[in-house]
C-alpha cells in the first residue's frame, strides 16, 4: 500500500479519539496496512503526529481500533528506527500506555502490549531509555512482575508470557540487574519457579536468561548461592534427570534435586540448556562459585547430563564447567579467571579446536 505524507494529513484528523467510530476505526486499519512494508515504516516513524494519535487509540472504546493500534505499536517497535520515534514521544509516553494496558484485567489486547514493551527493550539503547520512564512511576517493574507470576491475572484470555521477554531484556543492564537483584524486592525470587516453567517455554526462557544474565555479576555470586536464592540448584535443576546416586551422593546434593523421580526429564530447549550451562560457566569465574558447586556435588548432575546431551555447544560448554570444577585450586591458579589474559596465540588455537569440534561433532 503506496500512501504519501499528504494522505496521512488526511488520515490523521480521523484518528483522533473524537472521530466518528466508523471513520476512525478505517483510518486506524489504513495506517496499519503501512506497517506491512518497510517504506511505510519508515514513513510512519517520521510522523510524531500519527504515532500519538495511535497510541492514544489503544485506549479506544471500540475493539477493532485497539486492535489495529495495537497491531502498528507492535510492528512499528519491532524495527530500531520505529522504536526510536516512539520513544522519543513525550504525551503520551508509549511506556506508561503499555503498562496501563498491561495493568487493566479486562484489556482485551495486553498480550500485544507486552510485545510493544520487549520490542522497545531489545536495543540496549533503548532499553535504558524504557527502563527510565518504567522508574519514573516507581518500582514498576517489580509491579509487572507480580501481575507476571499471576496466570490469570487478564480477566479476558492475555498469557502475558512476553512479560519475561522485557524482564530479560532489562537484565542486560547493570541498573536492571540492580533492580532484578534487589535484596529489599522479590524480583528475581518471584521469576525462579518459572525456570522450569512447562507450560510456556516463553515464560521458562526469559526466566533463565534473566538467571543467565544476574550470573555476570561478580559480586553477586555469593548472595546468588546462598540460601536466598540457591541459585545452584535452579540452574542444576533442567539439566538434570532421573538419575541414580547413592545415598552419600545424593546426601551433597541441593534438596531439589535429590532422590528425583523416574519420570523427571530434562529441559528439552538446546537454547535454554545452552544458557543455564553458560551461567554456572560464570558461577566458575571466582573462586567462591567453583567452591559452592563443588559442595552442591554439580559435577554428578553434569555428569550424567553430558552422557545424554546430544547439542555440540551444550556438550562443550558442559566440558568447559566440569573442567574447571575437577581440578583443584592450584591447578587453576587464580581466584578470578577473569582478570586472567589469555595469550594471543592459545586464544587463536582454543577457537580453531572449538570450531573443529563443533563441524565433526564429539567423539
Amino acid at each position: 500500500m503506496s500512501v504519501s505524507n499528504d494522505t496521512l494529513d488526511s488520515l490523521v484528523k480521523f484518528l483522533s479519539s473524537e472521530a466518528r467510530s466508523d471513520v476512525k476505526s478505517l483510518a486506524c486499519n489504513s495506517v496499519a496496512q503501512l506497517t506491512g512494508s518497510p517504506e511505510g515504516l519508515q514513513l510512519l516513524s517520521s510522523r510524531p503526529d500519527v504515532l500519538k494519535a495511535v497510541i492514544q487509540l489503544v485506549h479506544d472504546p471500540d475493539t477493532s481500533t485497539i486492535l489495529n493500534a495495537m497491531k502498528i505499536l507492535v510492528n512499528l517497535s519491532a524495527e530500531e528506527a520505529g522504536a526510536k520515534a516512539l520513544l522519543a514521544l513525550t504525551e503520551p509516553h508509549v511506556v506508561d500506555e503499555m503498562i496501563k494496558c498491561i495493568k487493566n484485567k479486562d484489556y482485551p489486547h495486553a498480550d500485544l502490549a507486552c510485545g510493544v514493551l520487549a520490542n522497545l527493550s531489545k536495543p540496549r539503547a533503548l532499553c535504558q531509555k524504557v527502563l527510565h520512564q518504567m522508574n519514573l512511576g516507581g518500582n514498576r517493574l517489580e509491579e509487572l512482575t507480580q501481575i507476571f507470576c499471576q496466570m490469570d491475572y487478564n480477566r479476558k484470555g492475555a498469557n502475558l508470557h512476553l512479560l519475561a521477554s522485557m524482564i530479560t531484556n532489562i537484565s542486560q543492564l547493570e541498573k536492571g540487574r540492580k533492580l532484578i537483584m534487589d535484596k529489599n524486592g522479590f524480583v528475581l525470587n518471584r521469576l525462579l519457579p518459572f525456570v522450569t516453567c512447562e507450560e510456556s517455554r516463553d515464560r521458562r526462557y526469559g526466566a533463565v536468561a534473566t538467571l543467565h544474565n544476574c550470573c555476570f555479576d561478580k559480586a553477586s555470586h555469593e548472595w546468588l548461592l546462598g540460601e536466598e536464592v540457591e541459585v545452584a540448584g535452579r540452574l542444576l535443576l533442567p539439566l538434570a534427570g532421573p538419575d541414580t546416586f547413592t545415598l552419600e551422593e545424593n546426601d551433597k546434593l541441593p534438596l531439589d534435586l535429590q532422590y528425583l523421580p523416574n519420570d523427571k526429564t530434562r529441559e528439552s530447549e538446546p537454547v535454554i540448556r545452552q544458557l543455564l550451562l553458560e551461567a554456572l560457566m560464570q558461577l566458575c569465574v571466582t573462586r567462591h562459585g567453583r567452591e559452592s558447586l563443588r559442595d552442591q556435588n554439580a559435577y554428578l548432575v553434569l555428569r550424567e547430563h553430558h552422557k545424554w546431551e546430544t547439542d555440540c555447544h551444550c556438550q562443550m560448554l558442559n566440558e568447559d564447567v566440569v573442567n574447571l570444577l575437577i581440578r583443584t585450586e592450584d591447578e587453576i591458579g587464580a581466584d578470578d579467571l577473569s582478570s586472567v589474559e589469555v595469550p594471543d596465540d592459545l586464544a587463536k588455537k582454543f577457537t580453531a579446536q572449538d570450531e573443529q569440534y563443533l563441524a565433526g561433532g564429539s567423539t
